[in-house]
């Protein structure tokens, strides 16, 4: 029998075992015709595959800073203001719907390269926003597909490329990038707009051209998931039999808060307060998004310290925390207190995120890793449209009713968690490098 080595471009005897250090085996699979397959995954893989999901969160958080100036230029209501963010949502869940399945069947590559490629074509269908109210619900609703298409997916493969014993380790890389570029957007937005003339313009075509050199590289990333033209293509959520309580008592009510959190306080806050702040609301509002996003990453020592598990409950409490403060900020109009709510969000979603992503990486998913990975991010990503959620209840109640039920559900959910993770024994802990 005899060994073919995805992405080194050689074939070798299979008791072969010389091993550069810069290379690392990930799960061998049968082909069709019986030959083994065993994709040798260097570090520039790794990095280049971590780039391009990157740079797809980067390109979900460009326009955010910009929602006050999209709703002063085209005179947009405040659920007009929020439906540009929240859009995407659908885009988010059709892809996801699908691209999990696809990819199990098909591979990863055939689904998040085109993707990306697609994320660079929506920063510039915003562009043409900046005059249209539909090119701008378009263009979010393209980065809606794009995430959705992408996150998932790119998450199965980084984990399947880390290869078997680095569940944990694909979990925080996952968080890091993707919350790293969720907090690279903002701040750079609000540079052009500070420094540079047609802010509304420049950002999304330096996105667009980094995206597409990110493709260049994510292209030369081996494939770790052959095609199965037997696999079906029915939506599946790909949860193994053996975890479903674990995953319903879980990792569900997790997911549920991931995105509730970031999305409030990088674009319903900011919008809520500008009229309070003399100036500089883009400022304010791309401090809000750069906090939240960078926050999250303090959950990697947070994940690697307490495992997966435990991190669960204390991003809950973050989470509640940071709702109470941004409530307070609102309300008194004292937006410095916002900037210290958005960075409590921020963590709050970075310790759900990366704990329930450990959690799903320790179970037994087989073939259907992609399809379970998507699942956790369409349970995840309705959050984005908590804000839109608010302001409509506000419209009817009052605002200070809307947050306090938001922050009150949030509060509930952190109890159960704290409860569920003192009940549970999980088991699925393993530190880094372990």
């Amino acid at each position: 029998m005899r060994v073919q080595h995805f992405g080194v471009g050689r074939s070798e005897p299979a008791n072969s075992n010389a091993e550069s250090p810069a290379t690392q085996p990930v799960d061998p699979c049968r082909r069709d015709d019986g030959r083994l397959v065993v994709v040798i995954a260097t570090s520039a893989h790794r990095w280049w595959l971590a780039a391009g999901l990157f740079m797809v969160a980067y390109g979900t958080n460009v326009s955010t800073p910009f929602l006050v100036l999209y709703r002063d230029r085209l005179s947009l209501s405040s659920s007009q203001t929020m439906a540009i963010f929240v859009v995407y949502v659908g885009g988010i869940l059709m892809a996801l719907l699908f691209a999990g399945p696809i990819s199990d069947r098909y591979g990863r590559r055939p689904v998040v390269l085109p993707m990306m490629a697609l994320s660079a074509a929506a920063s510039l269908v915003l562009v043409l926003g900046r005059d249209s109210f539909p090119f701008l619900l378009f263009g979010r609703l393209l980065l809606g597909v794009v995430s959705g298409g992408v996150l998932g997916v790119g998450s199965a493969w980084l984990l399947e490329l880390l290869g078997p014993g680095n569940e944990l380790r694909a979990a925080i890389t996952t968080t890091l990038v993707t919350f790293g570029g969720f907090g690279f957007g903002p701040p750079i937005s609000a540079l052009f707009e500070a420094f540079v003339p047609q802010p509304l313009i420049v950002p999304f075509v330096l996105h667009a051209a980094l995206t597409l050199v990110a493709v260049i590289g994510v292209a030369k990333v081996p494939e770790t998931r052959q095609r199965q033209p037997k696999a079906s293509l029915r939506i599946s959520l790909g949860v193994p039999a053996a975890n479903r309580q674990q995953f319903l008592g879980v990792v569900v009510p997790a997911a549920i808060w991931v995105f509730c959190f970031p999305s409030t306080a990088f674009a319903l806050f900011p919008v809520l307060i500008s009229d309070s702040i003399d100036g500089g609301q883009v400022a304010v509002a791309a401090g809000a998004g750069m906090l939240t996003a960078w926050a999250g990453l303090l959950a990697r020592p947070l994940v690697g310290r307490v495992g997966p598990a435990r991190a669960l409950p204390f991003g809950m409490a973050a989470g509640v925390a940071g709702y109470g403060l941004g409530w307070l900020a609102v309300s008194t109009g004292v937006w410095p207190v916002l900037l210290v709510a958005s960075a409590l969000l921020g963590l709050g979603a970075g310790a759900l995120t990366a704990g329930a992503l450990g959690i799903l990486g320790a179970m037994d998913a087989g073939d259907q890793r992609g399809a379970l990975t998507s699942t956790f991010y369409l349970l995840a990503y309705p959050g984005m449209a908590m804000p839109l959620f608010i302001t409509s209840l506000a419209s009817v109640t009052s605002l200070t009713f809307a947050l306090g039920l938001v922050t009150s559900l949030a509060a509930a959910f952190a109890v159960l968690s704290t409860a569920t993770a003192r009940r549970r024994q999980l088991g699925v802990y393993h530190p880094v490098g372990s």
